[in-house]
């Protein structure tokens, strides 16, 4: 979840109408928001991640604007052509290959709108933008950049110079990455490029994305007009985030102008505010609802919630999704939004038509009393998303990419381009984002994992593992085989467990062995290979072993 905490005098201003902080607390709960934290006038709330229009004061008076039908659906802003191009050299394509922008006149930045701008700039970047990996906002002030035509380039890291903001240092972009703030935070972006992205105008250098701006630019509460670029490995992922901000200095009553973004083989004009239609049945609403709502009924509701309604048909609608809605990849988010506006609590509850009693599966008791024994063994339990990106799978466990993961076809974030195919790379994200926590650290995950199977009906095998991970000074094989002889023990098992020493390339050679219950190989155990370890930044030894659980019925 991430948080937005606005100030709401200034929300209630936005909105246009009274509202008591004690209904908009309310509202926001009933739309899937709850209240995290007040201080005085500051109100934080929780938004679910994919909601990423709502991380700012903006995008919540947009929505209950919508709500409390001040302004329903959603329009599109006027643009106007700016004269401005963005061009974008070849080089920056095995760095950081895209560039988007606008430009935005006529700002009247007080102090609560240029912090909400600030704010929404870095919650953009923690969430949409993976810590600005994969998309980076910079804001900029148009009166000090030089000249109509603006260049995106990539340099050598010592060939150029610039005052970054919050230093009056003149550094290079090498300097940047080494001693300032932020280049420390966020050099990891850039790490193993050759060349460094920079944004130039007719006068020198004043954006290093995804890392620092150029003190030269810098907004203040005396700007009017502004460029806004953004940087990033993914096209959609930062037009998405542009509409996100423009948006927002729209509701502020802010101007915004189209920008020619120049690459070498074709010219985008931006900002891309293009709608996207949805086919809703009605019976397909009210079946997943429970409800018994007509078109007109479902058109208000959507509009409600900031839809457009192209075409309305008794018993089907033509939904058009706002161009900042990129969390609607299904007709059911749509459903989903037509529930929150009807109300959940208002929907009466009913019992299944079912002539079943609801009960645990087999595999479900099993998994549950594997959970309960590695709990007794000392380790911790971890849940991990079971979608992963390949890198981790594969890259980062020295492993070849063998073509069995099953890949999704159209991933929102690299992060979670395929469906695991082993839970110890999910156990290696834990200890990777916990090098500043105390140690041991012993996890283990009952989970599900999938691989390509042609035998298989959907042509995809799925199966349920366990998987430990001992991380601390004296992890090794006897550790962890300890673990594992106890939890097959546990289950009547140890008298068929054998391990077999085999060869694995993400293991210590000589360190690592089959598991076998019988005569069918069930796992693999061993000591993570140092070239695994680097690769993850952990600087523990860590053992693992991970089986199917099935072998334990």
């Amino acid at each position: 979840m991430a948080t937005v905490t606005l100030n709401y005098p200034d929300l209630v201003k936005l909105i246009g109408i009274e509202l008591s902080l004690d209904k908009v607390r309310e509202v926001m709960f009933e739309l899937g928001s709850e209240t995290e934290d007040i201080q005085g006038d500051e109100v934080t709330f929780e938004v679910t991640s994919d909601r990423a229009d709502l991380l700012s004061e903006e995008g919540i008076a947009r929505m209950l604007r919508a709500y409390y039908s001040i302004e329903t659906g959603f329009k599109i802003p006027k643009l106007q052509p700016s004269g401005y191009k963005l061009i974008v050299n070849r080089e920056v394509e095995h760095v950081r290959p895209y560039v988007t922008g606008a430009i935005v006149r006529n700002v009247q930045f007080t102090d609560e709108s240029i912090k909400s701008l600030m704010h929404l700039q870095e919650k953009l970047h923690g969430t949409f933008g993976r810590k600005r990996k994969k998309g980076a906002v910079g804001v900029h002030d148009l009166a000090k950049i030089k000249g109509m035509e603006i260049h995106y380039r990539a340099v050598p890291a010592d060939s150029v110079k610039f005052v970054p903001l919050q230093s009056d240092e003149l550094m290079t972009l090498g300097d940047v990455l080494a001693r300032h703030p932020k280049g420390m935070e966020f050099r990891y972006v850039l790490e193993d490029k050759k060349l460094m992205p920079i944004i130039v105008d007719d006068e020198a250098i004043f954006s290093f994305p995804p890392i620092i701006n150029s003190k030269r630019t810098e907004v203040t509460l005396n700007t009017h007009d502004l460029l806004i670029e953004l940087t990033g490995e993914d096209l959609r992922t930062i037009d998405y985030m542009l509409n996100i901000v423009l948006y927002s200095l729209d509701l502020r009553g802010a101007t915004i102008y189209s920008l020619d973004v120049m690459y070498p083989d074709e010219t985008l004009y931006r900002p891309n505010f293009s709608v996207r239609n949805m086919d809703i049945e009605v019976d397909y609403v009210n079946r997943i609802l429970g409800l018994e709502l007509t078109s007109p009924d479902i058109k208000a509701l959507l509009e409600r919630m900031g839809f457009k309604v192209a075409e309305t048909g008794s018993d089907y609608l033509i939904v058009e999704v706002p161009p900042y809605r990129a969390d609607i990849l299904h007709k059911r988010d749509v459903v989903d939004d037509v529930g929150r506006a009807f109300g959940y609590n208002n929907i009466t509850p009913s019992y299944p038509n079912t002539p079943s009693v609801g009960k645990l599966t087999e595999a479900t008791k099993l998994g549950d009393a594997i959970r309960n024994t590695m709990i007794g063994l000392g380790c911790q339990d971890t849940f991990n998303f079971i979608l992963i990106g390949k890198d981790e799978v594969f890259g980062k466990m020295n492993l070849p990419d063998d073509g069995t993961a099953v890949e999704i076809s159209n991933p929102y974030a690299e992060q979670y381009n395929i469906v695991r195919t082993s839970l110890i790379p999910s156990l290696m994200i834990v200890l990777s984002n916990n090098l500043h926590r105390d140690y041991p650290q012993n996890i283990f995950e009952v989970g599900a994992v999938a691989h390509l199977d042609g035998a298989e009906n959907t042509g995809v095998k799925e199966t349920d593992h366990v998987a430990c991970t001992l991380c601390y000074a004296k992890a090794g094989f006897n550790e962890v085989k300890v673990k594992l002889q106890s939890l097959c023990a546990n289950f009547g098992k140890m008298d068929q467990l054998k391990t077999v020493a085999a060869e694995h390339p993400s293991f210590i050679s000589g360190r690592c062995a089959e598991i076998l219950i019988g005569d069918k190989k069930v796992g693999i155990i061993g000591e993570l290979s140092p070239v695994v370890l680097k690769s993850w930044g952990v600087e523990m030894p860590v053992a693992a072993f991970e089986m199917e659980i099935a072998a334990l019925k």
